[in-house]
């Protein structure tokens, strides 16, 4: 299964303005691909959101405990406020709409 995260920080908590989550950020983002090989995850893609504070992550897990796992394990947690969700294919969502009665 595909999940995005979705992680909001402040501008007090940016590494760009704060340089213990620099520091951070800098340290955990050289051990995310050796956390994600031991939780299981597969890491699409990580992208920044440069002006707005958000870092997106797209992983594919068997399991979302994995996910929370990797939100807790890299420290991501600890400087964003953090939402995982968990997403269907364009196929799969359109397969799950057609077994619904229309409404209008």
């Amino acid at each position: 299964m595909q999940y995005v995260i979705l992680a909001k920080h402040s501008p007090e908590h940016c590494p760009t303005s704060n340089a213990q989550v620099r520091a951070l950020m800098k340290e955990g983002a050289q051990r995310i691909p050796d956390l994600a090989r031991k939780l299981g995850l597969n890491i699409i893609t990580i992208r920044v959101f440069g002006p707005d504070h958000i870092v997106m992550a797209i992983v594919e897990s068997a399991s979302i405990e994995a996910v929370r796992d990797f939100m807790f394990e890299s420290r991501l947690i600890q400087w964003n406020t953090s939402r995982i969700h968990a997403t269907y294919s364009m196929e799969e969502a359109l397969a799950k709409s057609e077994a619904l009665p229309v409404m209008f």
